[in-house]
């Protein structure tokens, strides 16, 4: 029996929004279901930075052509992302420094495209005079890049791919995955807000839910290597325009200015703060973490010594052992498993590249291939438990 869909997408966040739209646009009968709003939980509660410093190929490929999407925007989705080009900073190390590793990483990106360079403190006072860099005396910079809102980015990818065709189904949750006798995915046992449990065959299915993935994906005997862990963010006074999007890698932060007269920070290494479920309860935000956050800042940025901490929030993360996503054909015993695709275990760094990865997914599903050079964060990768506390890429 034919399948009602071609492509059911677990999951409504930006990378199955993304999905969604590009599979709608290329054919593909899609229904997207989101256990709550249409958004999801962890883009709504992203960071947001669009940028492309990575250390390997693969993965600033992919950010590559997600900040290209996000140049284009409006003309490629039909409204608005919120992208502010602010320019980016990544401050190395001081092993990385020492070592010489910064230049090669560079020479690596400019050969891939990025529009980066290595800068000295006479420099970076010219491009941002907010920014001290003199404890390590270098950065990488790149123009292009800055941060996006995760609101309006949610908000306009729904838009279009309502537009293209695909069904969007909010307060919809996929209760079990429908596995055939031969062990294929074959669909979704859905409850919509009736809470009536209702089967729908598609010929694929993916999982784009984050922390809620390894539920789905037992029902089909598979194992995922991903855990829901707390991640916290705090807000500080701003005093003076915009800076630069920054991750400080000697402060172990990341950092972006916000439109609402604050500048956005983050830790890039915690200790697991482990939720138990994806259901649990965001943790509270302790003053211990606001008050170091501020801190680390200051020695970043000076002109933010003293300022007020003006909010906070807690999210989540679908944390993978070495920080990178699954994305591809989902893996039982060694081998694929027919029907069933990942694109979840994020980390941290799903907002830049979900429209990109979601434009890849579509093309992958639709031809059996993929233009994107996807191998660092392939679903067939060995995956060990974390000896330690993972630092997010970011």
């Amino acid at each position: 029996m034919a399948a009602e869909v071609d492509l059911l997408i677990v999951g409504g966040g930006i990378t199955g929004l993304s999905l969604a739209v590009h599979a709608a646009r290329d054919g593909l009968s899609t229904v997207l279901v989101e256990a709550g709003d249409l958004g999801g939980v962890s883009t709504q509660r992203s960071g947001a930075l669009v940028r492309t410093h990575y250390e390997d190929a693969s993965s600033a490929a992919l950010a590559l052509r997600g900040l290209e999407l996000f140049e284009r925007f409006d003309e490629r989705y039909g409204g608005p992302s919120g992208f502010h080009a602010t320019g980016f900073a990544y401050v190395p190390t001081y092993d990385e420094r020492d070592a010489g590793t910064v230049g090669d990483r560079v020479e690596m990106l400019q050969g891939l495209g990025v529009e980066t360079r290595v800068v000295g403190e006479a420099e970076m006072g010219r491009i941002d005079p907010a920014l001290d860099i003199s404890d390590v005396g270098m950065a990488v910079y790149e123009p292009r890049s800055g941060f996006a809102s995760p609101a309006l980015t949610a908000s306009t990818l729904t838009r279009a791919a309502a537009d293209a065709g695909a069904q969007l189904r909010s307060q919809t949750r996929a209760l079990e995955l429908i596995v055939g006798e031969g062990g294929a995915v074959e669909g979704a046992v859905l409850a919509g807000p009736d809470g009536v449990p209702t089967p729908l065959t598609a010929g694929n299915v993916v999982l784009c839910s984050g922390a809620w993935s390894p539920v789905l994906a037992s029902t089909a005997g598979v194992e995922l290597a991903i855990r829901p862990t707390a991640v916290k963010l705090a807000f500080v006074e701003r005093r003076g325009p915009f800076h630069l999007t920054v991750i400080d890698a000697p402060a172990g932060i990341y950092l972006r200015p916000d439109h609402a007269g604050s500048t956005l920070v983050g830790r890039r290494t915690w200790t697991d703060e482990p939720m138990g479920s994806p259901d649990a309860e965001l943790p509270a935000v302790e003053s211990d973490f606001l008050t170091d956050a501020a801190a680390r800042l200051a020695r970043r940025i000076p002109s933010a010594a003293g300022a007020q901490v003006v909010g906070s929030r807690a999210g989540m993360l679908d944390m993978t052992p070495d920080g990178l996503p699954l994305v591809g054909p989902a893996m039982r015993d060694g081998d694929t498993v027919p029907g069933l695709w990942l694109c979840c275990g994020w980390s941290g760094t799903g907002f830049k590249t979900g429209p990109p990865v979601g434009e890849a997914l579509a093309e992958w599903i639709r031809t059996g291939s993929t233009t994107l050079d996807l191998s660092s964060i392939s679903t067939a990768r060995e995956l060990e438990p974390a000896a330690a506390a993972v630092r997010s890429p970011h």
